[in-house]
């Protein structure tokens, strides 16, 4: 899977965030070329202002705003259709304010890990209506370790819930294989949910954000099985519900944005996704528009990813936007 561009990649992106910069970007944008494409050290003066802007674009704002008192954005998972938020759930909350730069030491990020803790150690109960079947106790479990993975990967609360899914993961791949049965036979084992055609099915983006979140969680074997299997599937992950193969000429923008959020989970969590994936990051080198960078179009109804720029009716700020989303991406694919 040699790459098809032989050009100096590194030199390019970096090439391409100058000039992106030298367009007067908005704060999130600014910030992100700085720290996640050219890769600034901490100290450097021109990345702390831009960090200290953040708080003053109108996203970072609106999602700050929404935030509840607790350290929670209300419902942790469930969508609570009633009420008319930009930001609907906690581990959307979550999300969005990693794509808009802010990181773990954010003070609104660390109330939202306190409470996300109070909750894994029985102190607060979890908000959303609970289900009535096997599967929600390990889902809701798995939907909490996950997204405090996204902030504090390390964090010794996550080790008995990564320990689980590796297992899983390692008895659904003992053949070299996805094997259903094996899936099902650990769950009934080791959860007692039932997993058949459900989220708890391995390629969920909550278990491969935490059997992502530490290196050398999986043995080798079982991390080529399961990268392997994620390539080939027609549906990619759950919940992102893409293919992980180039995208068919004509996709959409709200399609490209799973497409592209998909790689974003798995480039910096697994290093030989970079090996594998190689195909979709040259067919992405190669969407590069007349202005040298990316704009994939305007019409996202509903997303947590974007916009960095308040108003994306400006041509010029969605090409920015798209811009730095996809440099940040191709940069994670050469570390």
């Amino acid at each position: 899977m040699s790459s098809l561009l032989p050009f100096d990649q590194l030199g390019e992106i970096q090439g391409i965030a100058w000039r992106v910069l030298d367009l007067d970007p908005e704060p999130v944008p600014r910030y992100r070329l700085l720290r996640d494409v050219l890769r600034l050290p901490p100290e450097d003066k021109e990345l702390q202002k831009a960090q200290e802007d953040l708080n003053t674009s109108p996203q970072v704002q609106r999602l700050l705003q929404e935030q509840c008192y607790d350290g929670s954005w209300g419902f942790f998972h469930s969508r609570n259709s009633l009420q008319k938020k930009s930001v609907p759930t906690t581990e959307a909350g979550v999300e969005r304010a990693l794509a808009l730069g802010l990181d773990a030491h954010h003070p609104a990020l660390q109330k939202t890990e306190e409470y996300i803790l109070a909750i894994l150690k029985g102190k607060r109960q979890f908000p959303d209506r609970s289900e009535k079947n096997s599967r929600w106790p390990t889902g809701m479990r798995l939907f909490l370790a996950a997204t405090l993975s996204l902030l504090q990967p390390a964090h010794p609360c996550l080790e008995q819930d990564r320990a689980l899914w590796a297992e899983i993961c390692k008895r659904t791949f003992a053949s070299g294989i996805y094997s259903e049965d094996a899936e099902i036979r650990a769950h009934a084992e080791l959860t007692g949910a039932a997993v058949k055609n459900s989220y708890l099915v391995i390629n969920g983006k909550y278990q491969l954000a935490l059997l992502g979140s530490i290196s050398g969680t999986l043995q080798v074997d079982t991390e080529t099985a399961l990268l392997t299997w994620l390539w080939e599937r027609p549906f990619g992950i759950g919940y992102l519900s893409m293919a992980l193969k180039p995208p068919a000429p004509g996709a959409k923008p709200a399609e490209l944005d799973r497409w592209l959020a998909s790689h974003e989970l798995l480039t910096p969590r697994f290093p030989l996704w970079r090996v594998i994936a190689r195909e979709a990051f040259d067919w992405l080198w190669r969407q590069r528009n007349e202005n040298g960078g990316w704009d994939f179009g305007a019409r996202l109804p509903y997303n947590i990813r974007l916009p960095y720029s308040k108003d994306w009716r400006n041509p010029h700020a969605r090409f920015i936007d798209w811009t730095t989303r996809v440099l940040a991406l191709l940069h994670s694919t050469l570390e």
